[in-house]
């Protein structure tokens, strides 16, 4: 068996094949291709692999769930799927598998830029900060909510901050609206008891808090003229990977609703790129990434995701 970690690319496609391998392979990790599924448990018979990146239609197809279960009891820690302008409609059933962590769905380059930092993420086990997502040297702006009814401000600061960087009022709104939202969540939705139960997710998102150090949440935001950066640090680690993918799931948000899953399938429908870091227990960390290399109204269909859970020792 080898030792060292491996990564698995399945896709029939040679050209994305070629791509996929160029790009991953900068890490220095051993690399093996697939073109099929029954290619794919054959190579994995005889190795260690980390990360598992594939071709979104094969995850739909019927032996997926068993290879990914044999995958993950090798040490897979991830599997990347990678989803073709076809296959859009596909994604709420892709996301109800639950097997795909990470789904990633721009054309080349963004799906390059996008592939290397999920990949070091998983393998190098540095997790946390819109950092890795901009431009070396992009500073970002910092804020804590201290007080609940000081949201309605904090987001305004946010528009304004994103229009003085020459952005339009449609990206400021975006911004506004993913702000809000990840805010609401983490005041009202993180917070829980010893026993798991969020003690002020009933509460009216209008109610005045005072927040101790505890339930206090922190905001960051930059922008490096490829993408608008958000980022929402909660101080209890409470939200989980089901949590998520149900949310995501959701083919319609109902306006009527709320907690988490309302905010965070509204946020997911407002980026280009919505990135979940846990650390169980400890802070939830939430980056959406707006794409503003062209206009909002060319946005795609979909969005990509990322969900990246720390381990201990890590």
């Amino acid at each position: 068996m080898l030792k060292e970690p491996s990564i698995i690319i399945i896709h029939s496609d040679r050209r994305t094949q070629r791509i996929v391998q160029r790009v991953l392979g900068v890490g220095g990790y051993r690399i093996e291709v697939a073109d099929d599924i029954a290619q794919a448990e054959r190579l994995l018979a005889h190795m260690t692999p980390i990360l598992v990146v594939v071709d979104g239609e094969i995850v739909l197809g019927g032996r997926g769930d068993t290879f990914f279960a044999t995958a993950a009891e090798r040490g897979v820690e991830a599997c990347i799927a990678l989803l073709g302008d076809h296959a859009y409609q596909q994604m709420p059933r892709i996301l109800r598998m639950g097997s795909v962590t990470n789904l990633l769905v721009h054309p080349m380059p963004l799906l390059a830029e996008e592939l290397t930092v999920t990949a070091h993420k998983l393998i190098r086990r540095e997790l946390f900060g819109l950092e890795k997502y901009l431009l070396w040297g992009t500073v970002a702006e910092r804020a804590v909510l201290t007080r609940a009814s000081h949201r309605a401000a904090l987001v305004e600061r946010v528009a304004e901050s994103v229009r003085a960087t020459g952005q339009s009022p449609r990206v400021a709104s975006m911004a506004m609206l993913i702000s809000d939202e990840l805010l609401s969540n983490a005041v009202h939705n993180a917070p829980v008891d010893h026993d798991g139960v969020a003690y002020r997710r009933e509460l009216s998102r209008d109610a005045e808090l005072e927040l101790d150090e505890r339930h206090q949440v922190e905001l960051r935001w930059a922008c490096d003229a490829r993408y608008l950066a958000i980022e929402v640090t909660d101080r209890f680690g409470s939200l989980d990977r089901e949590t998520i993918l149900g949310s995501l799931s959701k083919s319609q948000v109902n306006a009527s609703g709320g907690g988490a899953g309302m905010g965070i399938s509204l946020t997911y429908r407002s980026c280009d790129h919505l990135v979940f870091n846990l650390a169980p227990g400890k802070r939830s960390e939430i980056i959406a990434l707006i794409n503003v290399r062209h206009p909002p109204l060319e946005r795609g269909p979909a969005s990509s995701y990322n969900i990246f859970i720390e381990r201990e020792g890590s």
